[in-house]
């Protein structure tokens, strides 16, 4: 298998289009709610009110959509086992089903978490209003929000969908992109390799 055919293979069954069309709605919500808080609280009595855009930062927090990743890729670990099994032990079946579904659903919550923060920072990069700039530096722990800080993340965020779509697609619910090649691995390799990768994300959660 060449390249673009494992890139290719490594999508889920949603596909790209899924993946645009989820980060236009969600990033665009949070863009355009930061442009109409900040205008709203400009006709505040009292100067510097902020009361619109803090309701911004109480939807949406950096460090929650840190937790809603950290939890998802921890489930993610354990379900490729379960699934693995289940696919010789047909009795783990249901079972494998309901923990990659809930595994998808943390994914899920934290895509469109993210989704809503890249908005946010994005109306922050653009103007660079006071309102929304102390929004940003109280919200997301950023103190200049810029062109690569705003790519960093909207590439982890895709990160997100594509290993949530691949745990668990709604139609049909099964797996696909980078879990169904995963299951196809050699156990010689696949074993030692999932060993290392799930002892070093748990030592970072740990340690952190």
């Amino acid at each position: 298998m060449n390249i673009k055919a494992t890139l290719h293979a490594m999508l889920p069954h949603a596909g790209l289009g899924h993946l645009l069309e989820t980060y236009l709605t969600w990033s665009g919500v949070g863009f355009i709610c930061s442009f109409i808080a900040s205008s709203l609280d400009k006709h505040a009595d009292v100067p510097y009110a902020a009361y619109y855009t803090s309701a911004l930062n109480d939807a949406v927090g950096f460090k929650f959509w840190i937790l809603l990743a950290v939890v998802g890729t921890l489930l993610f670990c354990l379900s490729l086992p379960v699934l693995y099994l289940s696919l010789h032990f047909p009795a783990l079946s249901d079972f494998s089903r309901r923990l990659r579904r809930f595994t998808y659903t943390f994914f899920l919550v934290a895509f469109d978490e993210g989704g809503l923060m890249i908005g946010i920072l994005t109306a922050n990069f653009i103007d660079t209003s006071e309102r929304i700039s102390l929004l940003a530096n109280k919200s997301f722990l950023f103190s200049d929000v810029g062109f690569f800080t705003i790519l960093a993340l909207c590439l982890l965020n895709s990160l997100l969908w594509l290993f949530g779509e691949a745990i668990h697609s709604r139609n049909p619910q099964t797996y696909s992109g980078v879990v169904a090649l995963l299951m196809k691995v050699p156990l010689r390799f696949s074993i030692p390799g999932y060993l290392i990768v799930t002892a070093v994300l748990a030592n970072l959660v740990v340690s952190q």
